[in-house]
């Protein structure tokens, strides 16, 4: 059995960070569009995405990982929804989706171009790596997928 050399990932651009998701993690990247808003939920949980003949959720990872954050759109017109696998295998979160202020780039990852860094994370972040000259956050998907749990917003 051969070693991976590289890992084709996602760099997904947030407000303030970018995310580094595995391509085997990410379902689909599609424009954003409106969506189904959903009473007394956590700022955090932006709506539901109709996605294939389901309801998924939408987040906004920056509000999740500090409640200070607050949620804007630099362009409608240039946002993307990233369709996530879950971890679990919950047949009752098989996804979730997170807001991108533009459209991810695919990139080739090998180990000798990420480098851990000593920022601390939060509970939403497994680690901050630099990739070149930025610093990227590596989700946490069982957290999400345990916040979005504890959430009612299935009708």
């Amino acid at each position: 059995m051969t070693a991976i050399k590289e890992l084709p990932t996602f760099q997904v651009p947030l407000q303030k960070l970018n995310l580094l998701l595995p391509n085997a993690c990410v379902a689909e990247i599609i424009p954003y569009e409106p969506l189904q808003r959903v009473q007394d939920t956590p700022d955090w949980f932006l709506g539901l995405l109709g996605w294939r003949g389901i309801s998924v959720p939408v987040i906004s990872f920056e509000m999740l990982t500090d409640e200070r954050a607050n949620f804007s759109l630099i362009s409608v017109a240039s946002a993307s929804l990233v369709v996530v696998r879950t971890v679990s295998g919950s047949e009752e979160l098989p996804y979730f989706s997170i807001v991108a202020q533009a459209l991810p780039r695919l990139m080739r990852l090998s180990g000798d171009q990420l480098f851990e860094t000593s920022e601390p994370t939060e509970a939403t972040e497994l680690m901050k790596v630099r990739v070149g000259e930025e610093i990227a956050s590596i989700p946490d998907i069982a957290y999400v997928e345990q916040a979005l749990a504890e959430v009612n917003y299935r009708t």
